[in-house]
């Protein structure tokens, strides 16, 4: 089987569980606004996820959990070796549900960790509804902080754009790090964390693509294509 068929599988596959979960990403007025407006300023935009998570959910996770599903499959075959994985910033599970899709690992203990209530509502909800293997936490946290163990794998979506003094902070940027990191962002946000990263990392790879949006998704996302930029890093041997 070539890469682009295990690509098409992955997408095909990826697509019944998220429509699965169509209660939680079906559009309605207010998501609706909300994308109209982040598209008409065409910017980084910092959310109010307090106020606004079940019309940023609406109007973006499906998209970001596919962009996410993309930049894991640069991982091949090594996504099952993570059984320990720590989702930062989580939000309504975005990240999540695209790691415990493509690992399809029984054993996988993935915990989340964000500082609104209402988005870890949403990404509880979330994943007892897609019914995926592992064991999974979603926990409260004002980030950056320790974590408290060490990860095999830190994955964090959108985080650092609201974040960006971790990224030019070496002892915070190394809180948030397992022994490595997937980081799905902004082209912009790529570009400064590869530029700052600190001693005792290093980059493992950087990529770029584009994510074409399956057909049973596109009442839901409103595009046939997406971008996504990530970079995953990893710790320095001592």
């Amino acid at each position: 089987m070539t890469y682009v068929d295990v690509q098409v599988r992955h997408l095909e596959g990826f697509a019944e569980t998220l429509l699965k979960c169509n209660h939680l990403y079906h559009p309605n007025s207010d998501s609706i606004a909300l994308l109209n407006a982040v598209n008409s300023r065409r910017q980084i935009e910092i959310f109010d996820y307090g106020r606004s998570a079940d019309a940023f959910t609406r109007a973006f996770g499906m998209r970001n959990s596919l962009k996410c599903l993309r930049a894991l499959s640069s991982l091949g075959g090594a996504i099952h070796q993570y059984e320990r994985v720590c989702d930062l910033g989580c939000g309504s599970g975005a990240f999540s549900l695209a790691f415990a899709y493509l690992a399809d690992n029984p054993d996988l203990e993935l915990r989340g960790l964000d500082a609104s209530e209402s988005q870890l509502l949403l990404s509880r909800e979330l994943m007892s509804t897609a019914g995926l293997p592992g064991r999974f936490a979603f926990e409260r946290r004002n980030l950056p902080a320790q974590i408290g163990y060490l990860p095999d794998l830190t994955i964090a979506s959108y985080w650092f754009c609201e974040n960006d003094h971790v990224i030019t902070n070496p002892a915070l940027f190394d809180l948030m790090v397992g022994r490595e990191m997937l980081i799905v962002d902004y082209e912009k946000i790529i570009e400064r964390i590869a530029i700052c990263l600190p001693r005792g990392f290093r980059i493992l790879a950087r990529n770029s693509a584009l994510v074409e949006i399956h057909a049973a998704l596109t009442n839901f996302v409103a595009q046939e294509w997406a971008s996504v930029y990530s970079i995953h890093i990893g710790r320095t041997a001592d």
